[in-house]
């Protein structure tokens, strides 16, 4: 049996992080996986999805902004293929910063077949510690016809798109790659089995962002929960919803979220308590039954599963297995972004999380779509709301839809971090005029 310190199980971003500065501190290193190495992130999700985003906003803002003529589309094929200029490297670049990190590159399947022993290929492992860093994978869909749904990795690489697309479920998932399918040509309808879409995000936003895609042609059904799916592989498929209706289209994508991806690895024989989220884990990201293992990413219940969280969470057991006890990890105020159209970004409490309280919330909502900063760039809908505590000053909540949401939002995470009181916002020098700047207006 092949004695390690330490075996990672996971190659993306926060499986990267643990192994290559265990190994760089001289401890012994292997890591695995059952997929090619680089991750979720970097090879099927956020990096991917922005490539194409990034076309379909282009094709967007020259379709809406005054001035610009011409018939902008958005050419699937180049798009998809620029896309693989960006991910075909990424497996062997990481293969390189791991190998050059002094990391062993093991490929296959780990399973644990005790409380200290993993199998990875037909070979058993006894490390000294083990870091589960599996990511997610996309949650069962619980209908039948679900073989006849792909997954957004799939959508990633059709070679093109058919005329009508169905997407499952009304999270991120579905809002952005509707933006691009729809950019694209596509006819293409969102069903949603509750009334609410992007849950987690403020419902005023995210209603004004539902009836901004109905308005440009994306159907969103609120209420519309899935019973089946009917056709065969390269025919017509039919979506069935509760209601009894149906919706004929050429493509079905699952957006009806992801789980973490724990499947085949063992856990019960390592004594590993695991559930819906993820594995359980206290604040050093370390399993409470099992301290030989930890769990980080979104292999693990704790945290949101972003990828910054994760890197985060990778450091904290990065340090805690070369012997600092004390590294725990403490949430801060994490931004998160729905790449719709236009961007949709949260960071801090929701309306009803910071009433629940008990502080004097006080709350400034904004719709923007008149405000010159939208209108110039074509952008028909925007809002903001702000949550600042009446008494304190602090920025408790920042909510933004409209174009540079993504990168404004951050100016929110930074000042929910520092204390930084919502009136010290409003007073300083910002560049103008740009998205930024509407602060000054937007907290009142």
């Amino acid at each position: 049996m092949e004695q390690l310190d330490v075996l990672v199980i996971g190659t993306g971003a926060a499986g990267q992080t643990v192994a290559a500065e265990l190994a760089e501190a001289g401890l012994a290193v292997a890591i695995t996986d059952n997929r090619p190495y680089g991750g979720t992130c970097a090879l099927r999700g956020c990096e991917p999805k922005k490539a194409l985003y990034s076309a379909a906003d282009a094709v967007h803002r020259a379709r809406t902004t005054p001035g610009v003529t011409g018939a902008a589309t958005l050419d699937w094929p180049v798009a998809v293929a620029f896309k693989r200029t960006l991910t075909d490297p990424v497996t062997d670049s990481v293969e390189r910063y791991l190998a050059d990190a002094g990391v062993k590159l093991l490929h296959g399947d780990a399973r644990f077949t005790s409380a200290g022993t993993v199998e990875v290929g037909g070979t058993a492992y006894a490390p000294g510690h083990m870091v589960i860093a599996t990511g997610a994978v996309p949650a069962p869909l619980p209908f039948p016809g679900a073989g006849l749904v792909i997954d957004s990795e799939a959508f990633m690489e059709l070679d093109a798109l058919p005329a009508r697309i169905v997407f499952i479920g009304g999270g991120y998932i579905s809002f952005e790659f509707a933006h691009i399918a729809a950019a694209a040509g596509s006819q293409v309808t969102i069903v949603h089995r509750s009334e609410h879409v992007l849950g987690g995000f403020d419902p005023d936003l995210t209603a004004l962002l539902a009836e901004s895609y109905r308005e440009t042609g994306i159907d969103v059904r609120t209420g519309a929960a899935v019973t089946g799916v009917h056709g065969s592989a390269d025919a017509q498929r039919e979506v069935v919803l509760a209601d009894g209706r149906s919706i004929a289209c050429d493509l079905v994508v699952h957006g009806a979220g992801r789980i973490p991806a724990l499947g085949g690895l063992g856990l019960d024989a390592a004594g590993v308590a695991h559930g819906p989220r993820g594995v359980v884990v206290d604040r050093s990201m370390r399993s409470p039954d099992n301290p030989r293992v930890f769990a980080v990413g979104d292999a693990a219940a704790e945290g949101s599963p972003l990828t910054p969280v994760a890197i985060t969470q990778a450091r904290v057991a990065t340090a805690v297995i070369l012997g600092n006890d004390k590294a725990v990890f403490t949430p801060l105020a994490t931004p998160s972004v729905v790449f719709s159209d236009p961007p949709l970004a949260s960071v801090g409490l929701g309306e009803s999380e910071a009433r629940a309280t008990g502080r004097s919330v006080v709350a400034r909502f904004n719709d923007t779509s008149g405000w010159t900063s939208s209108r110039r760039v074509g952008v028909r809908t925007s809002a903001a709301k702000m949550l600042v505590d009446g008494h304190t000053d602090e920025v408790l909540g920042m909510h933004l839809l409209g174009h540079h949401a993504e990168e404004v939002i951050n100016v929110g995470a930074l000042a929910i971090a520092t204390g930084t009181t919502a009136t010290d916002l409003k007073t300083m020098l910002w560049a103008y005029p740009t998205a930024g700047s509407d602060l000054v207006y937007l907290l009142g």
